[in-house]
């Protein structure tokens, strides 16, 4: 049975080093709506009538960032893949620093590093609007989700359709101009 679950963690881990190893070759024009904005209260479309001038709106673009009020511009394909591969490399290196020197992770470990994932790619998606990024970022979040659900995290996710999502959105986010190796 702990055979079993050291494959199932190096697979796991391997899909994983391969997502984190791949998130640096982006160049940073674009940055990634934080976490944060999804929970600022300001509503697509709408602004913060009382915000100091000059926060507002003054003309600059927006990039996501909480300012004061700006209106919020739903997140680009390139910035979901951005944040979906830093919650992967988080959520690889939280598995990888709870592993044990027999390979094992303990459920509660997996479930933690497993739920921070599938909370920062749900907020990153809040405004999305639907596209084939988005939609296999949900796929990739949801499957985790229930993966940290289960009884043995890392069983579930090693059995699940986790290798298929994860190829759906590695060529979603190519499509999108960006690398990863989900």
């Amino acid at each position: 049975m702990k055979r079993s679950r050291i494959a199932a963690t190096a697979l796991l881990c391997a899909c994983l080093a391969g997502l984190a190893a791949c998130g640096d070759d982006t160049p940073a024009a674009a940055p990634a709506a934080p976490s944060s904005t999804a929970n600022n209260g300001v509503a697509n479309g709408a602004t913060n009538s009382g915000a100091p001038n000059g926060t507002a709106n003054d003309g600059a673009t927006n990039s996501g960032a909480p300012n004061g009020g700006a209106v919020l511009d739903p997140p680009g394909d390139k910035a979901v893949c951005d944040t979906v591969n830093k919650a992967g490399s988080t959520m690889k290196n939280g598995i990888s620093e709870a592993q044990k020197q027999d390979g094992h992770v303990e459920a509660e470990d997996a479930r933690k590093a497993f739920s921070t994932f599938h909370t920062t790619v749900d907020e990153a998606l809040v405004l999305a609007r639907d596209t084939e990024v988005t939609v296999a970022a949900r796929a990739v979040a949801d499957e985790v989700a229930k993966a940290a659900r289960s009884a043995d995290p890392i069983g579930t996710a090693a059995d699940a359709g986790f290798a298929e999502l994860s190829e759906k959105l590695t060529a979603a986010c190519g499509t999108a101009g960006v690398t990863v190796n989900f």
